[in-house]
């Protein structure tokens, strides 16, 4: 499977995920700084093996902290929705899709 970082909302989405690992970490739990660190790192590298490694990581998280991420970022992106969402363009007075 090929994963792309090449737009912005995919990046926004890793973000957000980064973003719920930190409010939910848990002191003394390694795997999740490991996770935070990894998404961190596909962030900041934009490429396809640094994601792999993210949603591996992802996948070695204990199952009842994976729940509360995805909640916590589910909220996160609630929040910011519409951010990249496509915008209507005016061309002289018409609305274009």
């Amino acid at each position: 499977m090929t994963y792309r970082l090449d737009d912005e909302a995919a990046l926004c989405s890793i973000e957000i995920l980064s973003e719920a690992v930190e409010r939910t970490c848990v002191p003394g739990v390694l795997e999740l700084r490991m996770l935070r660190n990894a998404l961190r790192a596909a962030v900041a590298s934009r490429t396809t093996e640094a994601v792999k490694t993210a949603f591996a990581m992802f996948g070695r998280v204990d199952p009842d902290y994976r729940r509360l991420i995805a909640h916590e970022a589910l909220s996160l992106a609630a929040r910011q929705k519409g951010r990249y969402a496509p915008r209507e363009r005016m061309v002289r007075g018409a609305r274009l899709g």
